[in-house]
Formats: structure tokens, C-alpha cells, sequence
């Protein structure tokens, strides 16, 4: 009988020792995965912090910019440049675009001046790129309360209303009726939301989005402005608007019957959104005349769309990302952040310039 007391008793100690053997590896490693989760976080906001930091770094290259020529800015200065930074904890690169020199969409917004001939030139540039240009007079109609556009969504499965204001963000499109993933990857690096009155850089415009300025100029007309930036860029609208290839196509020197015809297409198409048929036409007669303004372009930039993304550890075992948008003033250089995004992590890469033929 004591014998099996004792074998009952060793079984218990034994037993003992295994459950708190259990509890103590259960302890370390949720110990261990506390540890780890806290180092991660931290961190990120280290990353966080350093992304926050470059965006003071950011705004003195651009004053020091603004102070050395504020009155022109090209693809040739310091600023394009991507920079990676070494850090002890890791790398930081920096990658700035001019916003001025992609497509704003709001100016097809009825508040917009000349916003008829700024979606027939969206039309162009869907087209040229693949895709339906039926989707200009779609997002003219997201943007004006009088389209009632919200008869369309409010059907869909998940239903949601028209925005009736000008667009914020780029990704605005994506939630455009019959919008695909071909065609927003086409658009996305030639589009930009600024507000209405903003001017588009013919410093750094890219090649397809002056391609849509007219049916009359095209890509090749397009190259031919490239072609006259040079080291230091077109210093004026009116150097610009003195480019051969520029002033035939304002003034329709290079009109034929086709091409007339392709552009009163366009126009027609787009004033159908918000106006009568008689309406229509004289929309297309004012776009005709219009089409080419001066007021439309300028030289230099007030709008930046900066990406970073900083890597902490050896191989980027952490990472933080900030898109921002910022706006240069004019007059004096002071600098304001007008939106962040840290959802994006890859930078929005330009284009390569097409090779130069007429569409």
C-alpha cells in the first residue's frame, strides 16, 4: 500500500513539473512575442518620425530652389532628382514630382474657366492612351451638381452618391461608372487633383498630356516643346507660345476638314453633359475660338507631389511611407502641406516619353 503511495505520489510531483514547465514556455514566448511586437512598433514610428523629418528637408531644397530662380521651374534642376539617404538604422529615399505637369482633373469642373476644351483634351489623352473617352464626360458629370449623376449610382449593388464637388484625390476615378483596372493603371501616372485655376508647367508636362492639347499638335508637337526645354527650360508662355509647332496649332493653321471634324466630335461630346442641344453648339462654337489660351499655361510650379519611404534594419525590416502634396507660394516661398497619404507604399513613376509620331 505505501509503495503505491509513493508511485502515486512521484506521478503527481512529475506531473507538476510538466504543467509548470508548459506555463513557463507559454510565459516566454508570449513574452518573447510582446518583445518583438513592442520593437516593431517602435520602430515604425522611428521610420514614422524619420518620414516626418524629410518632409522639413524637402521644403529647404525647394526654397533654396525658389531663391535661386522663382520664376521658372524644369525637369533639369535639382529637385527631380531621386535621393536615397544612408542612415545608421537604414536608408531614406525621396522622390518629387511637379503635380503642374500632369492632367489636373478638375479642370473639367463647371467652375473651371475653359473647362469644355479641358475635357475635350481628356478625351484626347484617354484615347491616346487606350482608353474610353467616354469616361471625360463621366467625371464632368461626378463633379457637376446639374448632372444628376446620382441617378446612375444610387442603382449600382453598393450604392453611393456622386461627389458634386471637385475631385481630392486621384483615386476618386476608380469609383467612376465602368472605371477598370486597365484603364486607371493607364491614367494614373498622367493625373493630378488641383484646384481649378491651377496652370498647367510646359516645363514638365509629360509628353501624352501635351499631346492632348489639341488634335492639331499631337505627339509630335509634344516632342518638338520637349525638344525646346533644353538645360534650362522655356523661360516665359510666350517663348512657348512662339514654338512653331505651338502657334500653328492655336491658331488652326494646321486645320483640315478631318480634323475639324474630330474636334467638333470631342467638343460635342463633351458639352452634352450640362447643356440643351442649342446650348451644345454654341459651346462648341466658344471651344473652337478658345481652345488655345494663354492663361491656360504657365513656366514654374507651386504644387509638389512628394513621395518618401524610409527603411529601418539591414534589410528594411521596417518601413514607414508618406505621399504629400505641397504648395509653394509664388511670392514669397513659404510652403504649406495640403494633403498626406500613408497608404501608398511605391512612388508613382513618370512615364518614359513615347517615341514621337502623330495619332
Amino acid at each position: 500500500m505505501r509503495r503505491q503511495q509513493s508511485g502515486l505520489a512521484l506521478l503527481m510531483v512529475l506531473l507538476f513539473f510538466a504543467l509548470a514547465s508548459v506555463i513557463a514556455t507559454s510565459i516566454i514566448e508570449q513574452q518573447s512575442m510582446n518583445i518583438q511586437r513592442t520593437t516593431g512598433q517602435l520602430a515604425t514610428q522611428q521610420a514614422r518620425a524619420f518620414a516626418w523629418g524629410v518632409e522639413s528637408v524637402v521644403r529647404s531644397g525647394l526654397y533654396l530652389d525658389w531663391e535661386d530662380n522663382p520664376d521658372i521651374d524644369h525637369y533639369m534642376e535639382q529637385w527631380t532628382i531621386d535621393r536615397s539617404f544612408p542612415m545608421e538604422q537604414g536608408t531614406v529615399f525621396v522622390h518629387i514630382v511637379d503635380a503642374q505637369g500632369l492632367f489636373n482633373l478638375n479642370w473639367l469642373a463647371p467652375a473651371a474657366s475653359n473647362h469644355k476644351v479641358w475635357q475635350a483634351r481628356f478625351q484626347r489623352l484617354l484615347k491616346n492612351l487606350g482608353g474610353n473617352v467616354e469616361f471625360a464626360e463621366t467625371l464632368a458629370n461626378w463633379m457637376n451638381s446639374e448632372s444628376q449623376a446620382d441617378d446612375l449610382y444610387s442603382r449600382l449593388e453598393v450604392p453611393y452618391r456622386a461627389a458634386y464637388r471637385i475631385c481630392s484625390d486621384i483615386s476618386e476615378v476608380r469609383l467612376l461608372d465602368g472605371m477598370d483596372e486597365d484603364t486607371w493603371v493607364k491614367l494614373e501616372p498622367y493625373i493630378t487633383c488641383l484646384p481649378a485655376s491651377t496652370q498647367l508647367n510646359v516645363n514638365t508636362a509629360l509628353d501624352q498630356v501635351l499631346a492632348a492639347l489639341d488634335d492639331d499638335f499631337g505627339l509630335d508637337g509634344a516632342m518638338a516643346v520637349i525638344g525646346e526645354r533644353g538645360e534650362d527650360g522655356i523661360a516665359s508662355v510666350d517663348d512657348f507660345w512662339n514654338i512653331a509647332e505651338v502657334a500653328n496649332a492655336a491658331s488652326g493653321k494646321k486645320s483640315s476638314s478631318t480634323t475639324t471634324s474630330s474636334s467638333s466630335s470631342l467638343s460635342d461630346s463633351s458639352a452634352s453633359d450640362d447643356s440643351s442641344s442649342s446650348d451644345s453648339s454654341d459651346d462648341d462654337s466658344s471651344t473652337t475660338n478658345v481652345r488655345w489660351s494663354q492663361d491656360d499655361f504657365t513656366v514654374k510650379t507651386s504644387y509638389f507631389l512628394v513621395f518618401t519611404r524610409v527603411d529601418i534594419g539591414t534589410e528594411g525590416d521596417w518601413l514607414a511611407t508618406s505621399q504629400f502634396m505641397l504648395r509653394r507660394q509664388a511670392d514669397d516661398g513659404s510652403m504649406s502641406i495640403i494633403s498626406r497619404d500613408y497608404s501608398r507604399r511605391e512612388a508613382i513613376q513618370l512615364p518614359a516619353p513615347a517615341a514621337s509620331s502623330s495619332f
